[in-house]
């Protein structure tokens, strides 16, 4: 009876030390794969900030690549003589439309005449948000461009930042109805060199 006993000890002994290795050689592949998963949704992160900064193509003065597309701009301020009630006239109707709230830069309005573009900057500092409206996006889609940090996505800001693109739709439309504007900022522009 004791060989018996002493038998069934020994089977249950190996089945238990078998399970602890199967449950320790289990823990060490779900650690591998957490680290590699990890690893792919890090790269991934990566790849992803990286395509959507290549995307994104905004005009600034700093910036040394687009200087060298954009060779001339042509600054719209409010005291610019002929085109500085257009500029007023924009940031009433876009702060109508999203925010009296919004605030924008002594340059923010700017024309661009060796590609017929024009950018408006603009920022939300309630949201920590800034965006811009682009007229002639070279993706030849929306123009529309917002950058935010940590910012609760509320519906309140979600209406907000709908109230963005109303507002870029409407700037847009108002830019192309008034077909003789682009022509007249490319004079102007002309002029002040």
């Amino acid at each position: 009876m004791d060989s018996e006993r002493d038998i069934t000890k020994k089977m249950l002994d190996k089945l238990r030390e078998h399970r602890y290795n199967q449950a320790r050689e289990a823990a060490k592949q779900f650690v591998t794969e957490a680290k590699e998963e990890d690893n792919f949704l890090t790269r991934a992160k990566i790849l992803m900030e990286e395509a959507v900064n290549d995307k994104k193509k905004i005009i600034t003065e700093g910036d040394e690549a687009n200087d060298s597309e954009h060779k001339e701009t042509f600054i719209i301020k409010k005291s610019t003589p002929q085109f500085g009630d257009v500029l007023e006239s924009q940031i009433e109707t876009i702060r109508k439309t999203i925010s009296d709230n919004v605030t924008f830069g002594d340059n923010a309005l700017r024309y661009y005449p060796d590609a017929d573009d024009m950018t408006l900057d603009g920022k939300i500092p309630s949201l920590n948000l800034s965006f811009q409206f682009r007229y002639a996006d070279p993706s030849g889609a929306n123009g529309l461009y917002i950058w935010c940090d940590a910012s609760q996505l509320s519906d309140e800001n979600t209406r907000l930042i709908g109230k963005i693109r109303d507002a870029y739709m409407n700037w847009r439309n108002e830019i192309t109805q008034d077909s003789d504007l682009m022509e007249k900022l490319k004079k102007a522009s002309k002029r002040d060199e």
